[in-house]
């Protein structure tokens, strides 16, 4: 039996990892990180610290087809987006996937996720199976149809989509969806090993998490003492405009990354709808539509949050940037 533990330098993976090593002992565990060569070097340094004070074995994980977040943009000729996420399929996902199939033993994946970071992990149960989604369907008509009855549709983009389920449903069709990534080596793998998940703290908030680390003299990220809600891709796709607000006050050096990425793969970072389009000073000759460079974005946050940020200064504790009160 192989216990695996993935990490990201996050509060929730690390609890994980400790809870783990309580409970099972930490010659008994394998922990596992999937580097997008694309995280902060405050990142890399915490997996350092926590790899070594902890002594775990570690694996470090990474695509066999691209060289990180940036060749995988560049070969796509564009930065994925929060409709289409190759980065963590393909970074992510593929190489996790790989090396659970290169154990030729049982496994345990202990991940460190919570129900209130998202709906979609609101659904998440306690206990699940790794491969689950290759033998039942992760989308089907039926379950477009159940989603938009509990949450009705707001858009004409949704609208539409229920409309089509709706008219495939009636002419007997439900267009199940499976994961298809190695399927014929994953079927043949499962059946002679268990691929089980567990999710320790699927229940937990995050100050409990946080505090469980704090409680056992492990440091978390500092990262999260600098005002970020999250650490991993820096930054993530589906950054918020508070997070970019972070970035450009704290970390020059990560615009400077997104200015050359953008020359590197040709393309821009953000979406164009991201920022009002009177910010926007770039153009896409194939669609004839403006876009926003990441200088326009730095020049629109900049001045939206002006009168905002001088109320901050009066009212805020400056004592401490963490949005989870942990400096003390």
């Amino acid at each position: 039996m192989k216990l695996i533990v993935p990490i990201s330098g996050g509060k929730d993976s690390q609890a994980t990892l400790l809870y783990c090593i309580e409970k099972y002992g930490v010659e008994n565990l394998i922990a596992v990180f999937c580097d997008t060569k694309w995280e902060h070097e405050i990142t890399y340094k915490h997996l350092d610290y926590l790899v070594k004070k902890t002594g775990i074995e570690y694996h470090i994980l990474s695509s066999e087809t691209f060289d990180g977040f940036l060749d995988l943009c560049k070969r796509k000729k564009r930065f994925p987006s929060s409709q289409v996420g190759f980065c963590t399929t393909e970074l992510k996902i593929i190489p996790m996937i790989d090396f659970v199939l290169s154990l030729e033993d049982n496994v345990i994946i202990f991940q460190g996720i919570r129900k209130d970071e998202s709906r979609k992990r609101s659904q998440m149960t306690e206990q699940c199976r790794y491969f689950k989604f290759y033998f039942e369907p992760y989308l089907s008509n039926e379950m477009i149809v159940s989603q938009f009855n509990e949450n009705p549709p707001t858009t004409h983009k949704q609208k539409l989509k229920l409309q089509k389920a709706v008219d495939r449903l009636a002419k007997g069709k439900n267009d199940e969806k499976f994961h298809t990534y190695r399927k014929k080596d994953i079927i043949e793998w499962c059946s002679k090993y268990a691929d089980d998940i567990q999710r320790p703290f699927i229940d937990a908030t995050a100050d409990e998490v946080i505090y469980y680390s704090l409680n056992r003299q492990f440091e978390i990220n500092k990262l999260y003492f600098m005002g970020t809600t999250r650490v991993g891709c820096f930054p993530c796709k589906n950054a918020t405009h508070p997070e970019m607000k972070i970035i450009i006050e704290k970390f020059p050096e990560t615009l400077e990354k997104l200015k050359s990425g953008e020359k590197y793969v040709g393309s821009t970072f953000f979406a164009p709808d991201y920022i009002p389009k009177r910010y926007h000073t770039g153009f896409d000759p194939k669609s004839q539509k403006t876009i926003c460079k990441i200088e326009d974005v730095v020049r629109y946050i900049s001045d939206k949050n002006v009168q905002l940020s001088m109320l901050n200064e009066l009212e805020m504790d400056r004592g401490c940037q963490s949005v989870y009160a942990i400096c003390e």
